[in-house]
Parts: structure tokens; sequence; C-alpha cells
């Protein structure tokens, strides 16, 4: 494994430049601003499937939906990770606040005037997706700048469980209940906190840039720069294999996430009105808080390759136990561990992805692992359109149930136990500036 002790340049990982107290602040600061941002994306993430289905019953119409909101992960990611590498990343992140904030203020005024359509929703879908590409890239590339190393476990972790709090505790439910008044008032309230987001992150301090010598560089070779992200995570093993499973697991994941709406929500089998539906989804993000919670002593416990595979189980149950029954209190429990693996998976790896890239690559890197892994998002959906057309919801999530326990034993048979052990041993470093 390539070793990046040396590599600092533009926006240093070494938070001593910052100096402790800065870092510190900064952290919490962009800890603050991830809740308001991510809230905003959990009103807006369920409130646009739910409005879709009161314009169309259509699984394929509904599916779009799902495509064109992971469609810039394929269409933009190199881009994203290009242009988080060669400006201020904190600043992307108020500009990508802004643009949100117009967008979903639009959507509200034709929701209130009844213009509302699901050509206008596929726009929106689409154009909010590439701001989350940007944010995203963003998001994960600061991180690094703020904390040491060996603090990266615990700082993704305080990440995604900020996360999944907003993202798929708080803003489902809250979803459901706003759209219960008026779908309005649950775009509108995303509108004031992504308002709300960008003035916490203008109050942080010390954020460097990109040097003006590198992004020259970086101009005179724009497709290289584009590409050499991708380039580094395909010749580096353990990123490249860990970022074709997410993709294979997240073609799983796309295909319910686009139909499970239809399955749950009556007069889907499951009986649900939007309320409970949202309540459903809070499951999840009971599991992915509890991943974050104990994420490191999971791992401690039971190591690195076994901490993994929680996300190839969880992926089992979650496309399995609906094919199996509709009671709500199974499916349930499968979406709980669905989402306590998914949490574990995106901490661990987004850590050891921090810890092998150059900075200067991170945004890079992390937007070509998207591509791939996020990319296929619209595949995943469109295939369980097809799929749900022809077999029906049931049959789709029974056979993604058996193509993912295959997946299961393949992930086994490709990472052995004392590789990942040696990775971890590897990467133990003494503690800098820690972050209390």
């Amino acid at each position: 494994m390539k070793s990046n002790k040396n590599s600092t340049r533009g926006f240093e990982s070494n938070p001593v430049e910052l100096g402790e107290a800065d870092s510190r602040i900064n952290f919490w600061k962009l800890w603050g601003a991830n809740i308001f941002s991510n809230l905003g994306d959990g009103l807006y993430q369920i409130t646009l499937p739910l409005l879709a289905i009161h314009l169309t019953r259509s699984p394929a119409r509904v599916a779009a939906l799902s495509v064109m909101l992971s469609l810039p992960w394929l269409i933009f990611a190199l881009f994203a990770g290009s242009i988080v590498d060669r400006f201020d990343r904190r600043r992307i992140m108020l500009w990508v606040n802004g643009g949100r904030l117009i967008l979903l203020f639009f959507l509200t005024m034709t929701v209130i005037f009844d213009f509302a359509s699901m050509s206008l929703l596929y726009g929106m879908a689409l154009l909010l997706g590439m701001g989350e590409t940007l944010m995203d890239t963003s998001l994960t590339s600061i991180v690094p700048s703020l904390v040491s190393k060996n603090r990266l476990n615990w700082a993704n972790a305080q990440i995604t469980a900020a996360q999944t709090v907003t993202n798929t505790f708080i803003g489902p439910p809250l979803a459901g209940y706003l759209a219960g008044i008026g779908y309005a008032v649950a775009t509108g309230i995303s509108t004031v906190l992504y308002a709300i987001a960008g003035i916490t992150l203008t109050l942080m301090n010390g954020v460097i840039p990109i040097s003006g010598k590198e992004e020259q560089q970086q101009k005179q070779q724009l497709w290289k720069h584009l590409t050499h992200g991708l380039q580094f995570l395909w010749k580096d093993d353990l990123i490249r294999k860990l970022t074709l499973f997410t993709a294979l697991m997240n073609l799983f994941w796309a295909g319910w996430g686009a139909l499970f709406v239809l399955y749950a929500v009556k007069p889907g089998p499951m009986g649900l009105n939007e309320f409970e539906y949202s309540l459903l989804l809070t499951a999840m993000a009971l599991g992915g808080l509890a991943g974050s919670m104990f994420c490191e002593q999971i791992q401690q416990k039971i190591g690195l390759r076994n901490t993994l595979v929680l996300d190839l189980l969880g992926t089992i149950l979650l496309v399995g136990i609906p094919a199996l029954t509709t009671n709500f209190w199974a499916v349930g429990a499968a979406t709980f561990m669905a989402g306590l693996g998914a949490s574990v998976w995106v901490i661990l790896v987004a850590s050891i992805r921090q810890r092998v890239v150059p900075n200067i690559l991170l945004g890079r890197v992390y937007s070509a692992s998207r591509l791939i892994s996020w990319g296929v998002g619209p595949l995943g959906a469109s295939l369980a359109a097809i799929i749900a057309e022809i077999w029906g919801i049931r049959g789709l999530f029974a056979l993604g149930s058996a193509l993912s326990v295959g997946l299961l034993l393949l992930f086994l048979k490709t990472f052995s136990s004392m590789t990942l052990k040696a990775f971890e041993d590897s990467s133990i470093q003494s503690p800098k500036n820690e972050i209390n």
C-alpha cells in the first residue's frame, strides 16, 4: 500500500497549520452545517417520491425519479471531484447550499400554484443530485484537513451519525408529517434549512484553498486532472475492490429505493399511509445511528473484514424480508440491520480512502469511487422497474435477495481476514492534535 505521509499541498491534511483550537472549532461548525443540510436533504428526498406517486402509479415513471437523483454520479462525478480539488472546499459547499435553496424555493412555488408535474420533478431531481455530488465530495475531502489520521474513524462516525439522524431518522417522519399538511410546507422548510446550513459554513475560519500555482498547473491539463483520481483508484487494489463491491450492493439498494414506496404505501401490499411509511424508514436510521456509535467497538471486537460483512448481510435482509412478508415489524427489523451495515461500511471505507489517498487527490478519488459505486444507481433503478413490470415488486425483491447472497460469498472469497488485518496494523499512527 502506497504511503501518503508527505502528500500535503494546498488544503493541508495536517491540522497543525490551522492550529488545534481552529481545527476543533472548524470541525464542529462543519458538523453543524452538515446537520442542517442533511435534514433538508431528508425532507426533499422523501417528499419528491410521495409527490410523484400522487401524480402517477407507474413503477417505471416513479423509478425514473430515482434514476434522475442518482444520474449525476454517473455524468458529473469526475467534474465534481476536479472542482473540489481545485478550489476552496468550504466555498463550494456554500454555493451548493445557495443553489439548492433556490431550487427548493422554486419547487415550493410550483406546488403552491399547482404546477407540479413529473417532468418538473425529474428536472429538480437531476439538479439536486448534481448539488449532492459537489456537497458530498467537498465534505469528505475537508475532514482530513481538520483531524489527524488516527482520528478519521471517529470524525467520519460523527459525520455519519449526524447524517443518519437528520437525513434518515428525523427527516422521513418529519417529511411524512409535513407532506400530510402540504407538500409545499415540506419543500419550504427544506429551503430554510439550506439557508441555515449556509450561514453556519460562513462561520468557519482558516479554510485554505488549493494554491494558485497548483491550480494553474491543473488547468493546463484538464483531462488528466479529471481522470487522475480514477487512475489512482484503479491502481490501488484495496480501494478498487471495495469500490466495486459497493457498486454491486448499490444495484440492490437502488432497486429497493426506487420501488419500495410503491410496495409500502397503500394501495401497495403493505398498505401504509405516508406517515407510517416514513416511520418505517426510521428503523434504517436507528440502525445507521447504532452503526455510527459502535463502529469502532465492533471493528475492535470482530475485525475489519467481519465488520464490513455486516453491510452485505444487511443488504440481503433489506431486499429479502419484503419478498417473504409484508409484516411491518419484520420489514422494520430488516431495514434496521441494513442501516447498521451501511453505516459501518461508509465509515470504514471512507477512513481507508482518507488514509491511503493524498489530500490533493481526495476529491477526485472520492468522486471517481462514487462514479462507479453510485453511478450504477440509474442502472439498478431501471432494471428494477423492468423486472417489477414483468414479475411484480415482490418478485424483484426475491431475485435481489438470491443474488445478494451470492455477492456475500464472493466478498468472503475475495477478502481474507489476514489481508485486511495487515492494512489495519499498517494504518496505526501516533496520536496528534486530537479533537475532543
